[in-house]
């Protein structure tokens, strides 16, 4: 069962990169950023993470009170859409499932967000080679002016307001979580 799981994950990502790679057909704009508190605990802080400037850039940091491994640690990530900007904002059927949190990095934060950082300009978040790295050390990171490289997602996205929500669960509770709202426009 395991390996025919494997299997249909890996033909859906394989789908999802071949959309990659035809020119994308939408306009991104950072619009805000929030932060959740975890359950009972907190161990992933991300309340000063602020949208600003008319770059609408990414500025603030990000706190792991732990090392975070693979025993323990997983997250997930829910995409939101609201293609009416009212703030009726539906659970999309893509997204991350719950993974532990090094394989999850190694798996998509790599091909997602690591294009867009550069160590000592724009992040101080440890460079995760293909091989993976494990745990990710606790430690404050701080994100500066930062831009997502939009390259690598897919070619198609709901217009309107999507937002992306990234929980951590450590020992399968809830601590902590941040979302990006972003607003998908045509191209002008």
């Amino acid at each position: 069962m395991q390996f025919y799981k494997s299997n249909i994950f890996l033909v859906a990502w394989l789908v999802l990169a071949a959309y990659c790679l035809a020119e994308q057909s939408y306009e991104i704009i950072n619009e805000r950023m929030e932060s959740y508190p975890g359950l009972q605990e907190t161990r992933v802080i991300a309340d000063n993470l602020k949208i600003v400037g008319r770059e609408r850039s990414m500025n603030g940091t990000l706190i792991f009170l732990d090392d975070c491994d693979n025993e323990h640690y997983k997250f997930d990530i829910k995409l939101y859409s609201d293609p009416n900007d009212d703030g009726n904002f539906k659970l999309l059927p893509m997204g991350v499932p719950r993974m532990p949190m090094c394989d999850g990095l190694r798996t998509y934060y790599v091909q997602v967000v690591q294009p867009s950082l550069t160590y000592g300009v724009n992040t101080n978040l440890p460079h995760i080679p293909a091989e993976g790295l494990c745990p990710l050390p606790k430690d404050e990171y701080y994100l500066k002016n930062l831009l997502l490289d939009t390259d690598t997602w897919p070619n198609q996205i709901p217009r309107g307001l999507l937002k992306a929500k990234m929980t951590i669960f450590k020992d399968d509770i809830d601590v902590g979580a941040g979302a990006l709202v972003m607003k998908i426009t045509d191209p002008k």
